[in-house]
């Protein structure tokens, strides 16, 4: 995670990430995967760190509905300052993860932890008519980098290839998103994309779902590059009811 300063004498990135989530990282919380995929912004700021491992929390049943969220007792756990707690936790008010009550005082939402379910609930609406429309409008050299993606995850024995197929699963999506000819969609699959990250910090790979999910990924992009809109939008849809079919807890999708 990337911590933007201003003052030269800062301490480099990587050393504020590890100080400032080392609490968090030593209590089982990963750093999350950035989405580094062009046209996008693969820079993370502390206030997103924070903001995603509050949210973690709440879906993995550590903070509850109806508690409140002290950002000095949040801050001291996730080895920052509490100004970025404090930002963190207005970015998920507005978001209706918590509320802000008339005192200022943040409380978790009621059916909050629910959040990355329902969030793939809306991908199952978004999605499989923007792959339609991608179909029509994707440019060739996109889906050339889709495919090489693809061809560089095909090797399930190689060394890196969880992390391949993770990368060739943000750029397939979000290349649909971005070739919707939809501002409007594509803003809103990418807000959903926000938020995939956390599933991935929040279980550990199961090798058997990573390839079932590559494969339709595969089949995703076959559609693409057949420009057949239906079959798109048929294989987006499978993908996703699959996913939801398969996610290994509950609240994770």
């Amino acid at each position: 995670m990337t911590v933007n300063r201003k003052n030269k004498n800062s301490p480099t990135s990587s050393e504020t990430a590890a100080g400032s989530l080392g609490a968090a990282e030593s209590d089982g919380l990963a750093t999350l995967p950035t989405l580094e995929i062009d046209g996008g912004n693969g820079e993370q700021t502390l206030v997103d760190g924070v903001y995603e491992q509050i949210l973690l929390r709440i879906i993995q049943g550590k903070l509850v509905s109806g508690q409140e969220l002290k950002s000095t007792v949040l801050a001291q756990e996730l080895g920052v300052s509490r100004t970025p707690v404090v930002q963190a936790l207005q970015r998920l008010a507005a978001d209706g993860i918590v509320n802000l009550e008339l005192n200022k005082r943040a409380v978790v939402r009621t059916g909050a932890e629910n959040w990355l379910v329902e969030v793939h609930q809306l991908r199952e609406l978004l999605e499989p008519p923007a792959a339609a429309l991608a179909a029509q409008l994707v440019p060739d050299d996109q889906l050339a980098k889709l495919r090489a993606l693809a061809e560089a995850a095909a090797d399930r024995n190689k060394p890196g290839w969880s992390a391949a197929v993770r990368k060739f699963d943000f750029a397939l999506h979000l290349t649909i998103a971005d070739n919707t000819g939809n501002l409007a969609l594509r803003e809103a699959i990418r807000k959903c994309w926000s938020y995939k990250r956390l599933s991935y910090s929040a279980v550990e790979d199961q090798p058997a779902s990573l390839a079932k999910a590559y494969d339709e990924h595969l089949a995703i992009v076959r559609a693409l590059e057949s420009r057949d809109s239906q079959t798109a939008s048929a294989a987006m849809l499978f993908h996703l009811r699959s996913a939801a079919v398969m996610r290994p807890e509950r609240r994770i999708v």
